[in-house]
């Protein structure tokens, strides 16, 4: 699992701060955005699978990778994802968001920065839309007392352990543990508090261009009730299944979910 390895893995200022991010391939753009226990390397199967018809870019969030901190805020993190596509030259994209990264798509897609083609949704919800003056709820308290008292490759492996569906192969559990055991205290607080206290629907629901809903039929992270959900806000949405994966079909399911990737943007 290193065909990523022969990509462009860089850093480039954005709003007075760092970006890395994973840039390869021709065509027209796909911006992918992974989750709280991901990083850009977390999508080598796409990178392998797509970018010989796609220019596929994939950011490490803020606090992630190399990639400065930003305020915890859906309003920052989106700041930062579109000024990252201005810096590349980029002005109209695909967006693909995976859980955490899903809901910075949703804030994306009701923001100017960028003009969203079509907008893939995997594993993903609206955000909990907590009020600020409320706590972070106790999942996300678990995680960030779980990275404080385990060690990189424990934290790794519990986060590889929810996230994908039982058996996964070794080679796959391995490499999903290794990507969240890089995962720092600050950059998941950040992460935490963004998924805590925003609500994407009304970004949704002035949205009128085509979505991919994409969930793992044995997500135990976001439940796949909770992704389909989102569909009652969408103009134009569409949802597809995988019936082996957990949280991470894009690994555990790559040739179906690229697949799947392709139908949807070459439809239309």
């Amino acid at each position: 699992m290193n065909g990523i390895k022969e990509f462009s893995h860089r850093s480039i200022e954005v709003n007075g701060g760092s970006v890395s991010f994973i840039d390869g391939g021709s065509g027209p753009t796909l911006f992918l955005m992974h989750g709280i226990g991901g990083n850009s390397r977390s999508w080598q199967e796409q990178f392998k699978g797509l970018t010989s018809e796609y220019r596929v870019i994939a950011w490490d969030a803020p606090g992630y990778g190399n990639s400065a901190l930003r305020n915890s805020t859906l309003a920052d993190y989106v700041a930062t994802a579109t000024g990252l596509l201005a810096a590349l030259n980029v002005e109209h994209a695909n967006i693909l968001g995976h859980s955490m990264g899903g809901v910075i798509a949703q804030g994306m897609a009701g923001s100017e920065g960028v003009e969203v083609d079509k907008l893939i949704l995997s594993s993903t919800f609206m955000g909990h839309g907590e009020p600020l003056a409320e706590p972070l709820q106790a999942g996300y308290i678990s995680r960030l007392d779980d990275i404080t008292s385990m060690s990189p490759k424990e934290f790794g492996r519990a986060r590889a352990k929810s996230m994908l569906a039982s058996p996964p192969s070794e080679e796959i559990f391995q490499e999903v543990a290794k990507i969240a055991s890089e995962v720092k205290k600050s950059g998941l607080l950040s992460a935490c508090e963004v998924l805590n206290y925003s609500d994407t629907s009304p970004f949704l629901k002035g949205f009128t261009k085509p979505v991919l809903i994409i969930t793992g039929c044995h997500d135990k992270i976001v439940l796949p009730t909770r992704s389909t959900n989102m569909a009652a806000y969408i103009a134009d949405a569409q949802h597809i299944e995988f019936e082996n994966s957990g949280h991470a079909a894009y690994l555990e399911e790559p040739s179906a979910y690229n697949a799947a990737i392709k139908k949807f943007l070459s439809n239309g």
